[in-house]
């Protein structure tokens, strides 16, 4: 029972036993190169979105554009570099600045637990270059429950979400709603975080709504017949009023779709173990302005995506085998003043795959997992709206379609060196296919902006390829878990400043943001402990890097050998006193100065910076109540990714908040 303890209190951070148990034993299955986190340990934090609590995890950043909707980071790879799904289902942003990211389409009361694969090591989903975040979402658990949560905080942030479910051998049902809001935060000197946007927000809106979200969902599952289990599932989110300092505009509201279907059948024969459907569709409508600036020119873009996708998967035993395919419509209109531009033109991404993964025990000590995979992707433009004459003025084509076909796949072996010491190494190899943006996009710009924003339609995709190593080792008191990563990524995709090549449109500008496929080397790591000082006294500690070059091609005004928004090393170290049914924890995390930067981009240096964090909570009864100061000596700092850095962006940047009290309360029964 000690042991059991220990390890329990050792591995996860909370204070109800059997929960924490049952967490440990689920984490224990899981695959080295894998990583998650619990509802439970989100419930403990003060973030307001997925990409905000996973910023916890080593190897993980976020990037901010204000009070909520954070990006997430995913060792220096964001954007489509890494594949952010909700229960396997694609949901994308629909703003080309990614105001909206996957991960902000999603609300905590909805989430079970976030698994995190890092490097080309996912078969199962095209596109997993660098990486795989997937949320899962909860299922409706035995018998009639009600939860009921609730969330308060600084600057008025309040959250309210009762979860209602009911399920027996038969049927399962769950519907859930939540309410955000929050007016905008301040920083450590006490300045709001709207205070800092270009062009400047008008009087009236410095102190209005950050964000306002309601969000519904439901999911019903049942068993038809034996071993047959079908389930279906929704989710409405509606934001209104986001604010994004960082960025040039706000979104009006964010309308976002969420429907998701599974029929799984068990035990069809000897060979046959199971097989799995899936069919999925989203939707996100995401009109922004500037109307709530001091902008000269009012600027609208109406953006709008949709996913249809599904997947069929047979599971042999030792060996999967399965097919997915989705489409992707990309649209988005620009409005400026009278000006009309079809800046994303209705651009359709189609994408057929099949895979394979096998898993065997080579020994009693060796482990094999090997993964290939085969996909053909084709984007296409809507001819009659992309704008020809400025793919042609600076890239010297008319192209509005393209195709790719290309193999990607893994090996990885675990060894167990001694009991309780585990080393581990991985070769991957992982494609993504460049988006709507990045091949199709254009926007002619003013002559007082300097430049027009093109896409480059004759982008080659992306490959990783990359290799692994590690090691894990636990005993009755102590984990300690190490990795080293080296990924080499032909043709990654960087943004740079392109000169006129020809010239028939008719344009004001010489130069345009646009797009071009370099080499790069991605290397560095992470390293956690978790240690057991006597029975209710706990030691954590991370550590997170990362550096990245790329080629230069002085030809195309990429001068620089460094990535840019490459974030800094980040350590973290926590003592927790823990009872079981209450507990304390002090945290502090520490972030170096970034020198590395991309000068061809205007990337500014960043300082490092440290703050301390510290929370309490406990249970009783149904009851489970944590509270918690975030930045306890309220200190004015900035991440490293706190800003756009090209020369055609406002070159925000955006602070963190400063002190910040939260509570988080809820009654399950």
């Amino acid at each position: 029972m000690k042991k059991a303890f220990l390890l329990t209190a050792i591995v996860s951070f909370g204070y109800a036993q059997e929960i924490l148990l049952k967490e440990v034993e689920l984490k224990a299955k899981k695959e080295t190169f894998k990583d998650s986190l619990e509802v439970r340990e989100i419930r403990e934090s003060s973030a307001k979105d997925v990409g905000e609590a996973l910023s916890k995890l080593e190897g993980i950043w976020k990037i901010r554009k204000g009070g909520i909707a954070n990006d997430v980071v995913l060792r220096g790879f964001y954007r489509d570099n890494i594949n952010v799904l909700i229960d396997g289902v694609r949901v994308y942003a629909a703003c080309p600045n990614r105001m909206d990211p996957p991960a902000f389409h999603v609300d905590f009361s909805e989430v079970e637990r976030i698994e995190i694969i890092k490097g080309p090591f996912d078969v199962r989903h095209q596109g997993s270059m660098a990486g795989l975040v997937n949320i899962i979402t909860k299922k409706p658990e035995e018998g009639f429950r009600i939860k009921l949560n609730a969330s308060a905080g600084s600057f008025n942030f309040i959250n309210l979400s009762p979860v209602v479910s009911y399920a027996d051998d038969k049927l399962g049902i769950l519907v859930g709603y939540s309410y955000k809001y929050s007016k905008p935060y301040k920083d450590g000197d006490g300045r709001r975080v709207t205070e800092y946007a270009n062009p400047r927000y008008k009087s009236e809106f410095i102190n209005s709504k950050a964000f306002e979200i309601n969000t519904y969902w439901t999911k019903l599952g049942f068993k038809p017949i034996k071993n047959h289990n079908v389930e279906f599932s929704y989710t409405r989110q509606d934001a209104r009023h986001v604010l994004y300092p960082y960025l040039m505009m706000d979104a009006i509201y964010d309308k976002t779709d969420r429907f998701n279907m599974n029929y799984q059948i068990d035990g069809i024969s000897d060979t046959l173990k199971s097989l799995k459907f899936q069919l999925y569709y989203t939707r996100v409508d995401h009109p922004m302005d500037n109307s709530l600036r001091n902008a000269p020119v009012y600027m609208r873009t109406n953006a709008k995506t949709k996913t249809y996708g599904g997947r069929l998967e047979a599971n042999l035993g030792d060996l999967t085998l399965g097919f997915e395919a989705y489409k992707r419509n990309w649209d988005a209109v620009n409005y400026r003043g009278t000006t009309v531009q079809y800046a994303i033109p209705d651009v359709d991404t189609e994408n057929f795959g099949l895979y394979g993964e096998y898993k065997k025990n080579l020994s009693d000590k060796l482990r094999l997992i090997a993964g290939l995979r085969l996909d053909t992707t084709k984007t296409e433009a809507d001819s009659s709206k992309a704008n020809t004459n400025l793919y042609f003025d600076y890239k010297d084509t008319r192209s509005t379609s393209k195709r790719d076909t290309y193999p990607s796949g893994n090996v990885q072996l675990f060894y167990e060196l001694q009991k309780g010491t585990e080393l581990f190494v991985g070769l991957g190899h992982s494609v993504r296919v460049p988006d709507a943006q990045e091949r199709y996009f254009a926007l002619i710009r003013p002559p007082a902006v300097g430049s027009d924003w093109v896409g480059n339609p004759e982008l080659k995709p992306s490959r990783n390829t990359e290799l692994d190593l590690g090691i894990k080792h636990s005993t009755d008191k102590a984990l300690i878990r190490a990795t080293a990563f080296y990924s080499f990524v032909q043709d990654y995709i960087t943004v740079h400043e392109q000169r006129k090549v020809n010239n028939v449109s008719g344009t004001p500008n010489n130069r345009a943001r646009s797009y071009e496929n370099v080499d790069a080397q991605f290397f560095g790591g992470e390293a956690d402990l978790r240690l057991s000082l006597t029975q209710e006294l706990f030691l954590f500690g991370g550590m997170s890097y990362v550096q990245a070059r790329k080629e230069t091609k002085p030809d195309k005004n990429i001068r620089s050998s460094r990535v840019a928004e490459i974030p800094p090393l980040k350590t973290r170290l926590a003592l927790r006193y823990d009872k079981g049914m209450y507990f304390g924890e002090v945290e502090t995390i520490l972030s170096a100065t970034q020198n590395r930067v991309d000068t061809d981009l205007n990337e500014r240096r960043t300082s490092g910076y440290g703050v301390i964090n510290v929370k309490v909570g406990g249970n009783f009864r149904g009851f489970t109540l944590n509270a918690g100061i975030d930045n306890v000596l309220d200190k004015k700092y900035f991440e490293h990714l706190s800003y756009q850095r090209d020369p055609f962006r406002a070159g925000v940047k955006v602070p963190e908040p400063g002190r910040t009290f939260y509570v988080n309360v809820s009654y399950t029964f």
